[in-house]
């Protein structure tokens, strides 16, 4: 099995390359969707409530991940210790669910596997990727796709600053694909990945069958 990490500047296009992927034939490993779904665990609700106290739930005595979140995203002292907390609560359990997705994968004889990770490299996880693949829009375009989900330029100004460096994410990755002309180009650039990913994967069963014969 190929695992491919998807690394890129927040708005550059991850989640469109990954999702396409998807449509080509690979597996998606989403951790954002891992990490909710801990979230909604009852023994974390519970562990998180009796830290935060009553004020992040909703009417219904579920967690409010917006008010969660105001709790943790900030600069002072407590919210850092906070997100540590959180953190310390949400990443070990969803670690160990993706680990225990990619064992299934590749049990079951999946072929291509898109680990979508935050922090990819931070976490160490691009220690589990076989290629890793650096999406990256420009400043303009980014900007544009963070206006159309109710951000605005210091929201993701603020979500860069917690991540490496693009440049750094492009020096470490294996592929960079910049994706500033249209979806159709970006599809185009996808396809000439995938198909090299399949034809080394075509010569490596080819060359297993020679040994065993």
């Amino acid at each position: 099995m190929v695992v491919i990490g998807i690394v890129g500047s927040p708005a550059g296009g991850k989640s469109t390359v990954a999702a396409y992927l998807q449509e080509l034939g690979a597996s998606w490993i989403n951790a954002d969707l891992v990490a909710r779904s801990v979230l909604e665990q009852d023994e974390v609700q519970q562990q998180l409530i009796r830290y935060f106290g009553t004020d992040i739930t909703n009417k219904g005595g579920r967690i409010d991940r917006s008010a969660l979140a105001s709790r943790v995203f900030g600069d002072d002292d407590a919210e850092r210790a906070a997100l540590t907390y959180l953190e310390g609560v949400i990443h070990p359990r969803t670690r160990h669910i993706i680990s225990e997705q990619l064992k299934a994968f590749e049990r079951q004889g999946v072929g291509v596997t898109i680990l979508d990770v935050p922090l990819l490299f931070e976490s160490g996880w691009d220690r589990s990727c076989d290629e890793i693949w650096c999406v990256d829009s420009d400043p303009a375009q980014r900007v544009a796709r963070v206006q159309a989900r109710g951000w605005d330029e210091s929201e993701l100004a603020r979500r860069e600053a917690n991540q490496l460096d693009i440049q750094e994410k492009k020096r470490l990755s294996t592929v960079v694909i910049e994706n500033n002309g249209t979806l159709e180009q970006l599809h185009e650039t996808i396809d000439r990945l995938w198909s090299s990913i399949l034809s080394r994967q075509n010569e490596l069963i080819a060359d297993k069958h020679c040994l065993e014969d």
